[in-house]
């Protein structure tokens, strides 16, 4: 069995009371079967309130106030004072760890729902290297596709290698990658997986760089609508989703309201502001683009669906520059690192922790419209060029 993590995977250590929004409260936790049987055996006065404390027909633990029961006035956790770390479930002793399952293969991320993991992954600074270890173990999955998911892997090597191309612009990265997964999806349509060998070439050729630029930029001239009205339709997505958090209901609104009760000339003015003014890094979109790859693409193995999970990856980061690009303009054209890192672990709470959330999304990413990716491409253009505004010399040679 091969292991496989980001660099960084092993410095994450739990904030505990002093994390600004604890995993113990607003989920719900299901309890394995394991560690319900040791809540149901625990002897003395805390094995009376584990047993009164834990909902046996949901199999989840019982929440006061939208907390969990065991979650003291410290916000720490009382199982783990009272009884230690072996007597956390699963879902508490592995959050925020998330694990995708392949054959012979696990990979494991760190969730950016967590505040301490969001830190760690926008906050990196270097390019992220994925550290791989095995052991003896072997298992067979039955109707695995074994030749798709070599071409996934593949494919999203090659993805990261590009978006980690720093000469260039972040989003013409982003529209490179979006560019080769809709080559790729149309190889796996059409059964033709052998072709993609020769696709992921192309796509690292020198040559490729100038091209997609010629032609993201074209997609901006001919754009079908404006960013005005693609940005709101990408923020009208989270208004069906289920929502976790009271504050994301009302925080959503107010977002719409300070973007869009404006006129579309004067968000762009203010977007190309935003954007040229350097507000987000590019190594924070680089870093949010590789998180959503990596956890995600390969996940396509079992559904077919590769193009959907890189615009979902593309949304997603977009999506979030959208809601650091309000925060920027209600606190008077200024936004902290702390902001955005709140911007960033908010969104993926709501998104990665409601399983309907996250398949409606993946639903509307799967339509595979070719107006859609067009769209798409003309609005990562139009970012590219309000982001080159801003940059003194243009010292990377990006004209």
């Amino acid at each position: 069995m091969l292991y496989t993590v980001p660099h960084y995977y092993k410095r994450f250590h739990c904030t505990a009371s002093a994390c600004p929004a604890t995993c113990c409260a607003g989920w719900q936790i299901v309890i394995d079967k394991r560690s319900q049987k040791k809540y149901r055996t625990y002897r003395g006065k805390f094995g009376n309130r584990l047993r009164n404390s834990v909902n046996w027909k949901e199999g989840v633990l019982e929440q006061y106030d939208g907390r969990c029961a065991f979650l003291n006035e410290e916000n720490l956790c009382d199982i783990y004072k009272e009884a230690g770390e072996g007597m956390l479930c699963a879902t508490c002793r592995k959050y925020p760890r998330h694990i995708e399952e392949f054959e012979n293969e696990r990979e494991i991320s760190l969730s950016m729902s967590c505040p301490e993991a969001a830190r760690m992954i926008l906050g990196e600074k270097e390019k992220v290297r994925f550290i791989t270890a095995s052991d003896k173990k072997e298992e067979e999955m039955e109707d695995f596709d074994a030749l798709l998911y070599s071409a996934l892997l593949d494919t999203r090597k090659v993805m990261i290698g590009l978006m980690q191309d720093r000469s260039e612009n972040v989003f013409i990265r982003m529209a490179k990658v979006l560019a080769l997964a809709h080559d790729v999806q149309s190889r796996i349509d059409a059964g033709r997986l052998f072709d993609a060998e020769e696709i992921l070439k192309r796509a690292q050729r020198p040559a490729a760089r100038q091209k997609l630029r010629e032609k993201v930029m074209c997609c901006k001239r001919y754009a079908i609508l404006s960013e005005w009205e693609v940005c709101q339709a990408q923020m009208a997505i989270m208004s069906e989703w289920e929502v976790l958090e009271e504050d994301w209901y009302t925080d959503r609104l107010r977002w719409k309201s300070l973007l869009y009760r404006t006129c579309p000339e004067t968000y762009d003015e203010l977007k190309s502001s935003f954007r040229s003014g350097g507000v987000i890094p590019p190594e924070e979109y680089e870093q949010m683009m590789i998180y959503y790859l990596f956890t995600y693409f390969c996940g396509a193995v079992y559904d077919g669906n590769a193009l959907a999970k890189v615009k979902m990856a593309v949304m997603s980061t977009l999506l979030w520059e959208e809601i650091v690009f309000a925060t920027w303009i209600e606190q008077g054209f200024c936004v902290s690192f702390e902001d955005r890192l709140r911007a960033a672990w908010r969104y993926c709470r709501e998104l990665e922790h409601s399983d309907p959330n996250l398949l409606q999304t993946e639903y509307l990413m799967d339509l595979r419209l070719e107006a859609e990716c067009r769209i798409m491409f003309g609005q990562l253009g139009g970012a590219a060029q309000q982001q080159e505004k801003g940059e003194p010399g243009n010292e990377n040679g990006i004209h």
